[in-house]
């Protein structure tokens, strides 16, 4: 089954089918990447590289 959440930057969609806690997802469009927090109920967060 394919998922889908919204790019936090550029609200385009990045799919995926299976993920788990920890998963580093990677939008296709604006490079942003989200970090899953949690599964049920699905949740991520922002990765701010640090400089």
């Amino acid at each position: 089954m394919e998922t889908k959440i919204l790019c936090p930057d550029c609200q385009t969609e990045i799919k995926f089918e299976k993920i788990e806690v920890g998963d580093i997802l990677e939008c296709d469009e604006c490079g942003t990447e989200v970090e899953i927090i949690s599964v049920e109920p699905l949740k991520y967060t922002l990765l701010v590289e640090e400089k």
